[in-house]
């Protein structure tokens, strides 16, 4: 018979060892499964968002293989079955891991130091969740950072608006608390850019979304790609910030999708018309490991790069303190292949459920591309 199905009288503990062991191996087949199917069904909607989690896929993974390879040491009913499960999860760990650290590397770019001594321009990202912008704990930060660039998403302009005016406080932040003196609020008002150089031209493509019943006042389906160019001294900076919506559903990933689509358009018009130095960033609402990420890289020949070089989660669920294992990657910046990327970091917990994106970029360093890639 291909499984032995014979009883024996095992002590109790042996057989919930066995328990454990069992559904340690059909938890790592169902994590390498759903890690998986962010790689082969990536144009379907869940299957998308699975790309979010691939961290925590590889942990279940990895913890499963290990318990179902020690749980070989009893002998469990259904002995070949059992074998077969332990086997197949750790066949998915390792398709997955490689397929994880493979995406990881394409596109990505390896940090640049300048050989002239020169500063690199600071650039902070944050989704900042509608935080009220005269916040202590925000501005401490941006005062300790003393960033040249401020790019926020959900700033809810109107509403600070409000507050400041309720408060009887200065309009705007511009030039004061950390905050660079030059401002641009975008047409929407979710989009909003600090700048210690002059804006020389702006560009606001608002990208329609599709209408949901019951939706919040709070929550704009519409969306806006927002492009500056500002007066950095030497050649000018090309920038454009970045907020799609978040594929919660499959109406807003589809809206996420037409953004990433207009998004694309903007990047390859800004190269064509200036040439380079073209830093898109912001919160993406996607995964590093996500295709259409991916896609966007690839088509408009731009790279990235990641903390340390490995992507970290930027957003988090229910408390900061589960950052690592209830969060996901979700904040994320591009350059032009002649912006040398001089370091990448994250900021600390200021309020928000994101913490912030802090990128620095320099035009005059030499760039290291990465290897194997074409000139």
């Amino acid at each position: 018979m291909p499984f032995s199905t014979s009883r024996s009288n095992r002590p109790l503990l042996v057989s919930c060892f066995s328990l454990v062991c069992w559904l340690s191996c059909l938890g790592a087949v169902t994590a390498g499964a759903l890690g998986l199917s962010a790689f082969v069904a990536s144009d379907y909607w869940i299957a998308d968002n699975m790309s979010f989690f691939l961290k925590q896929f590889l942990a279940t993974g990895l913890i499963g293989s290990l318990a179902g390879v020690l749980g070989l040491i009893v002998q469990h009913r259904w002995h070949r079955l059992y074998k077969a499960l332990c086997t197949l999860g750790f066949l998915f760990l390792v398709v997955l891991a490689g397929l994880t650290g493979s995406r990881t590397l394409a596109n990505t770019v390896a940090l640049s130091q300048s050989d002239n001594g020169g500063r690199p321009i600071k650039i902070v990202s944050i989704n900042i969740e509608r935080l009220f912008l005269a916040d202590p704990v925000l501005k401490a930060f941006l005062q300790k950072e003393n960033p040249d660039i401020v790019v926020l998403q959900e700033a809810a302009w109107w509403f600070q608006k409000q507050r400041w005016e309720r408060y009887e406080l200065p309009y705007g932040n511009a030039g004061v608390a950390g905050f660079p003196q030059y401002l641009k609020v975008g047409e929407l008002g979710g989009l909003v850019v600090y700048s210690r150089y002059p804006i020389l031209s702006e560009e606001s493509r608002i990208v329609k979304g599709i209408p949901q019943p019951g939706i919040s006042v709070y929550h704009d389906v519409d969306r806006e790609v927002l492009s500056l160019t500002l007066d950095t001294g030497k050649a000018p900076l090309h920038l454009i910030a970045v907020h799609p919506d978040s594929p919660r559903s499959q109406d807003r990933w589809t809206s996420k999708r037409a953004y990433l689509d207009e998004l694309d358009k903007t990047i390859a018009q800004a190269k064509s018309d200036h040439g380079g130095n073209v830093i898109a960033i912001g919160d993406w609402n996607s995964s590093p490991w996500s295709e259409r990420f991916q896609r966007t890289l690839t088509a408009n020949n731009v790279q990235t790069a990641y903390p340390d070089g490995w992507p970290h989660n930027t957003r988090f669920f229910f408390d900061y303190r589960l950052l690592t294992i209830l969060g996901a990657p979700v904040d994320q910046f591009v350059v032009s292949p002649d912006l040398a990327v001089a370091g990448v970091s994250l900021g600390p917990d200021i309020g928000s459920d994101h913490v912030p994106l802090i990128v620095e970029i320099d035009p005059t360093a030499p760039r290291i591309e990465p290897a194997g890639r074409d000139e």
